[in-house]
Parts: C-alpha cells; structure tokens; sequence
C-alpha cells in the first residue's frame, strides 16, 4: 500500500511541476513550502526504512511492525502538510517563505541522493556477494568426485578429437 501512495504523490508531484508551467495554475510560495515539507517526509521515511532494514539484516532480526508505524507516521506527516499546513495562519515573509521553501527542498534532495547511492552499493555488493557464492558452488562441485569425473571425460574426449584432427 506505502508503494501504491509513494508512486501517485510522486506523479502528483510531477503533474504540479507541469501545471506550474502553464498559466492553469498559479501556485504561492508557500504552497510550495508545504509541498516541499511533504516531500522531504516522504524521503525521510524512505531513508529511515533503508536504515531500519540495514539494522534487521545486520542483525539477523525479524522485522518488526516499527517499520510499519514509522512508515505510517511519516506519510500522515506528508498528508498533513499538504493538507492541514494550508489551512494554519502562519504568518511569514515571503523571503522566510522562499528560504524555508529553499532549504527544505536542498535537503530532501540531498538525502534522496545520498540514498540513491546507498542503495546502489548495496545492489553492488550483493551482486558480488552473489558472484561469490556462485563460483564457490562451482568449485566446490569441480572438486567433488563427479565434477572430477566430468573434468576427466572431457579431456579424453578433447585428446581423442585433438588425435583424430592430427590423422
């Protein structure tokens, strides 16, 4: 379900960048602020379930239902400042409205590149951890006495065709 509302915010989010550029949708500063706010709980709670499923694996543990609240916890988080920030009298400049809206937006993106990075080594070393396992198995079968039996066959079989050509 988390995947489902990630994926549509994140659409969401790109329907309102296109909209922004056309004159069908004139959006305040902080509007954007409170969208900006919405995104970086989305990307925190991405982060800390990375983080959380680091600590599970690393430990050997089963997950618990802390991933689920904190998932749940982080995107009412979202929900609620597109939602109910919009309807609070905050008074604020709009150089603090532009600030905010700034520094909110450089951290969000920050973090998810930081996490993109994460995962991609993460990616990288279980492939090579993969890799790894992969050829112990075919060395463990290559000196077992039927990959012996194989390897020899093959050779007789390699020095037969090798006498053959030579005739």
């Amino acid at each position: 379900m988390t995947g489902t509302f990630t994926k549509v915010a994140g659409i969401g989010f790109i329907l309102l960048a296109i909209l922004r550029l056309t004159p069908f949708m004139d959006i305040t500063g902080k509007w954007l602020l409170y969208i900006s706010i919405a995104a970086f709980f989305l990307i925190l709670c991405d982060l800390i379930e990375f983080i959380i499923e680091r600590i599970i694996e690393y430990k050997k543990l089963r997950p618990s239902k802390v991933l689920g609240t904190i998932r749940s916890l982080f995107l009412s988080c979202a929900v609620l400042a597109i939602i109910v920030l919009p309807k609070i009298k905050i008074d604020l400049s709009v150089k603090q409205v532009n600030t905010f809206g700034d520094a909110v937006t450089l951290i969000s993106l920050g973090i998810a590149i930081t996490l993109i990075g994460f995962k991609t080594e993460r990616k990288e070393s279980i492939s090579i951890m993969s890799k790894d396992k992969e050829q112990n198995e075919i060395r463990e079968f290559l000196n077992s006495y039927e990959g012996e039996a194989i390897i020899k066959k093959h050779i007789e079989e390699l020095s037969q065709t090798s006498q053959i050509e030579k005739k």
